[in-house]
This record gives C-alpha cells, sequence and structure tokens, in this order.
C-alpha cells in the first residue's frame, strides 16, 4: 500500500527512473504553487489579478536499505546525494474498480534528508525533501501553459 498526497491507495507504484538504481518509496507527497496576487486600480475593488513564480515541492519516504541503495549509487557514480537529479518521478496510483492515476513529477533533486528512530521501530524510514524542478503534470495536465 502506498500513500500518496496523504490518502492510502489500493495500490500504488512510485517509479524513479535512473539507470542502475531501483527505488521502492512507502510514501510520496507534493505539491505545487502559483502565485496570484489582486490588481487594484481606482477604488476599492480588484481590476483582476497578476501571476507571479511558480514553484513545485514534494517528500519521498524510503525505507531505509532503500536509501541505502541510493548512497551505494551516489559512491558509484562519483556524485553527492544533493547533485542527483531524477529527470522522472512517475506516480501511479488507483482504488480497487478504479481508472489508474498517473502524476509525473519532472527533474527532480534532493534538497534535504531526514532520519529518525525510536526504540521498537520495526523499520527505520528515510524523508527526502524534494525540488521539482521542471513542475508535476497529472494524470497528463500540465500545471501552466508555455514557459
Amino acid at each position: 500500500m502506498l500513500k500518496v498526497n496523504g490518502k492510502s491507495y489500493d495500490w500504488g507504484d512510485v517509479d524513479v527512473r535512473i539507470p542502475g538504481l531501483n527505488l521502492q518509496a512507502t510514501e510520496v507527497s507534493y505539491d505545487d504553487e502559483l502565485e496570484k496576487e489582486s490588481v487594484y486600480g481606482f477604488g476599492r475593488r480588484p481590476r483582476g489579478y497578476g501571476t507571479g513564480n511558480y514553484k513545485s515541492e514534494g517528500k519521498l519516504t524510503m525505507l531505509r536499505d532503500d536509501f541505502d541503495e541510493v548512497l551505494d549509487y551516489c559512491k558509484r557514480s562519483g556524485k553527492g546525494i544533493y547533485d542527483l537529479i531524477f529527470p522522472k518521478m512517475t506516480v501511479s496510483y488507483a482504488n480497487d474498480g478504479d481508472r489508474t492515476r498517473t502524476d509525473v513529477l519532472n527533474s527532480v533533486t534532493i534538497t534535504k534528508t531526514s532520519n529518525k528512530a525510536s526504540q521498537g521501530d520495526k523499520s527505520l524510514a528515510v524523508e527526502l525533501d524534494l525540488l521539482i524542478i521542471h513542475g508535476i503534470d497529472r494524470d497528463g495536465v500540465k500545471p501552466i501553459s508555455g514557459r
């Protein structure tokens, strides 16, 4: 079972496309935003709105042994963990009887790693904060048109 943006689905899959690296995520969350602001002219009511920058980011949680594979990949390739750029992360998920949804996180890099362990834990997890450079395509829909 995979959690996507906090919701558990009957099945899910996160595909991180890097040759020689096969990651399995236990949870993924991602969000994006486009800055919008009211534009005023004469009077107190807005005449319209203006837009600013688009940004997207996320978190990927995996078991420690999968994270160790990432570290081994870094050693083999001579790269630091924060130098990695995943061209695409594909997130597919569905509930039984529903159609499969697929989101694509484009050009993803790691900005932070968090490790946590408590007495009695049955497994260790590592959480990666992500910067999604070229946005999120949700079920085939691009976030914004143009550049």
